[in-house]
């Protein structure tokens, strides 16, 4: 098996596995690297919300102190004598503690938390899109950045190796993992890479037969393994299951099932698109 292969089922097994109960058990144990013991830096961040107490355990996303930007404003803030070593150290030592929590650090801060509040309660009530998933998706914590630079690694060998299909499978994998762990670094880099394999794959059946065979593939691994209580037997089913699954879309015609992919993305892409926040990031960013 060549690295390409391996770098590219590596990075399948670890966003599967960030999707499940079982990758919330290891973001909690990630928690712990480093000592998080507050410092002077570390209360001037967190000197708005100890005022207001605003969100309360989301209060990351409000009090405009914990993006990167924020943060570093905060803490060039905090001492008048200081040196730029001593301000640049502090700055990520408490980047990197908010980072090795499950709850991470925000990706921009949500100024209006009373209109952001009905928008996830209409999320919630028309489709099932949870408040704390809203929260997550504009996060990121230590976790899902390796996942992350793990899967553009992995797209980037395929890519280098004109491998379309294969990249198409990969790329719709991760972007279901992406979307169902919350990480929008991976979730965004995935959805880029898959649109980019559309339109450099001239063979549209193969791209097609790709994503279909990424997305239920995945699919089904994470919702077999969600559904146990012991992650490790979650995980042995779940693994079970999408062997099975592989097998038996060798004997379907993918093209019904693609199609459909396509219409519910394109009814309600924008709406997830603008409240979860992508809008805004992917603006910051110059994505799209």
């Amino acid at each position: 098996m060549n690295i390409t292969k391996k770098t590219r089922q590596a990075a399948k097994a670890l966003a599967g596995l960030f999707s499940v109960p079982f990758g919330k058990k290891v973001e909690k144990f990630l928690a712990n690297i480093i000592d998080d013991k507050a410092t002077i830096y570390d209360v001037k961040i967190d000197e708005f919300y100890n005022k207001t107490h605003i969100g309360g355990g989301t209060h990351r996303h409000f009090d405009g102190s914990h993006t990167p930007i924020q943060m570093w404003e905060k803490v060039k803030e905090t001492l008048p004598n200081d040196t730029n070593i001593e301000e640049l150290k502090n700055y990520f030592l408490s980047l990197f503690k908010d980072l090795q929590t499950p709850m991470g650090i925000p990706l921009q801060n949500i100024n209006n938390k009373e209109a952001f509040d009905q928008i996830a309660a209409h999320m919630t009530q028309n489709f099932a899109i949870k408040k704390s998933w809203l929260l997550d998706f504009q996060s990121v914590n230590l976790s899902e950045i390796f996942g992350a630079t793990l899967g553009v690694v992995a797209l980037f060998f395929g890519w280098k190796k004109n491998e379309k299909e294969e990249v198409a499978d990969l790329a719709s994998s991760l972007i279901l993992a992406g979307a169902v762990s919350a990480n929008p670094f991976l979730f965004v880099i995935s959805l880029v890479s898959w649109a980019k394999s559309y339109t450099k794959n001239k063979d549209k059946k193969k791209f097609k037969k790709g994503t279909i065979r990424g997305f239920l593939g995945m699919g089904s691994f994470i919702m077999t393994a969600s559904l146990f209580s012991s992650p490790l037997l979650g995980i042995i089913v779940g693994l079970i299951v999408l062997i099975v699954v592989k097998k038996s879309l060798k004997k379907i015609d993918l093209a019904e099932i693609y199609d459909w992919f396509k219409n519910q993305f394109n009814k309600y892409g924008s709406i997830i698109y603008e409240s979860t926040g992508m809008s805004r990031i992917a603006k910051k960013i110059g994505i799209f």
